[in-house]
């Protein structure tokens, strides 16, 4: 593959940018573990966006190499393929896994509400990096959490686990279409204690 665009997000920080049918995205962690929100739009027309509840229905709650990330509704077309994941999967006791489509993204309220920091969420952080392709702040949509671990408990309720990735693992994936696609490097707990930065590259195949 050759290179064609690298770049850093860090932490609490977001990014949006373009990333054209069939490239590689590779989304790493440069440094150490560091979850994303990740937000992506059809590119010709972004109110096709990534679908949350669709890819979970058709590829489950968790995914890696080999699951397909499907757009919303009515459109529920192929959007990405995950075509590498170097996270250790560990098993554990509670059943919980990395790659997540179950949970939301925080937001300023939130964070607000539950932790008394008047500080920007995801929610917002997403709607900056969408803002210079002319998106507004309710174009942002649920996100695949990537490097995000997490379960479901016996009686239904979501939780977190500090996640598995380590310093040099990334998760690639190949657009079926042209997409806007923004980041957000959450500044939630569930990265851990660090302030690590999200690597970002892009590749053309051979």
């Amino acid at each position: 593959m050759r290179l064609v665009e690298n770049f850093l997000v860090p932490k609490a920080t977001g990014k949006g940018f373009i990333v054209n049918k069939g490239q590689v995205l590779r989304i790493s962690q440069p440094d150490g573990p560091q979850v994303v929100d990740f937000d992506a739009f059809n590119a010709d027309n972004p109110k096709e966006c990534l679908g949350s509840s669709v890819t979970r229905r058709e590829e489950g709650i968790h995914v890696s190499v080999g699951n397909k990330l499907w757009t919303c509704p009515p459109w529920e077309r192929h959007m990405f393929t995950i075509v590498a994941d170097t996270v250790d999967h560990k098993s554990c006791p509670s059943g919980a896994r990395s790659h997540d489509f179950l949970m939301g993204r925080c937001s300023r309220a939130r964070r607000k509400k539950r932790w008394g920091t008047d500080t920007p969420g995801c929610q917002e952080i997403l709607a900056g990096a969408i803002e210079p392709f002319g998106l507004t702040e309710d174009y942002v949509h649920d996100p695949f959490n990537i490097f995000m671990k997490t379960g479901v408990t016996s009686d239904g309720v979501s939780f977190w686990e500090p996640s598995d990735a380590a310093k040099g693992d990334y998760i690639d994936l190949v657009p079926e279409m042209s997409c806007i696609v923004a980041i957000s490097a959450c500044p939630g707990l569930s990265s851990g204690d660090g302030a690590f930065p999200v690597g970002v590259e892009i590749f053309e195949q051979d």
